[in-house]
């Protein structure tokens, strides 16, 4: 799963600076995955709550969750509570 891991931090990383917020979805089409696994969804949430970052990231600077504009933090909250209820209901 470290491989995953490492793979869904740089497509992450790849998606930000092109300006796009990642999601799962985008991270998933980007690995080419065709089905969901519970691996990914593993990978995904590591990153998302910042324990997995992109190795060698000398040129890049991430801002962890706790230093964004409240508004963005709220924003987040929202969109993970809503990714929460879906993966309930698929249950996955």
């Amino acid at each position: 799963m470290e491989q995953l891991s490492q793979q869904v931090a740089k497509i992450a990383a790849q998606l930000q600076q092109e300006g796009k917020e990642p999601s799962l979805a985008l991270v998933k089409a980007r690995l080419g995955i065709a089905t969901m696994s519970p691996a990914l969804l593993q990978a995904y949430q590591a990153w998302r709550n910042g324990a997995v970052s992109v190795q060698n990231t000398s040129e890049q600077t991430f801002q962890p969750v706790s230093e964004q504009p409240s508004d963005l933090q709220a924003d987040l909250a929202r969109i993970e509570a809503k990714l929460d209820l879906i993966i309930k209901k698929l249950g996955i």
